[in-house]
């Protein structure tokens, strides 16, 4: 019998997720504890809405002024850039303060950029796409739009290539 993807995917119990309008200090409070690197989006009927990256967490605890300008086809700015800039513990405790007002909702990445397929996708398409994408395939019931769990080069690992 071929593998599909829901055979290899990291287990429930392990795959952390995040409500839309949870505040971004929690997505950083579950990041932090976790480990993460990314959030799936998860409403309370357990419905698939996107994904929260611990990336998109680091942007938004830049200054603003560090972020302007930098749109997907944009340079990167030289890191001595950014020397005036600095932060303290003060400053960090600020920035998380004023992200307690922001939601996860609100600063999703572009779904364009997250893999999602079904979870009796064929195991080589899931391998296919962690590889495409370089990061955890979403795995969500077609007909429900249901989050069931997530596919990653470890759970893959663990799974099948070992």
């Amino acid at each position: 019998m071929s593998l599909k993807c829901i055979d290899v995917m990291v287990p429930p119990h392990k795959q952390r997720t995040i409500h839309p309008n949870d505040s971004i200090a929690a997505a950083f409070n579950t990041i932090k504890d976790s480990r993460a690197r990314f959030l799936p989006v998860v409403d309370e009927n357990g419905f698939y809405k996107g994904v929260f990256t611990a990336p998109t967490l680091l942007k938004l605890i830049l200054p603003r002024a560090a972020t302007i300008g930098m749109g997907a086809d944009s340079t990167r700015v030289p890191m001595e850039s950014l020397g005036f800039m600095s932060l303290s513990n003060s400053d960090f405790d600020a920035q998380l303060e004023r992200l307690n007002d922001e939601k996860v909702s609100d600063n999703m990445s572009n779904p364009a950029n997250i893999p999602v397929t079904a979870p009796d996708t064929p195991v080589m398409e899931g391998i296919f796409l962690v590889y495409k994408f370089k990061r955890h395939v979403i795995l969500v019931e077609p007909e429900t739009n249901r989050f069931v769990g997530t596919v990653s080069a470890n759970s893959l690992l663990d799974n099948v290539l070992s």
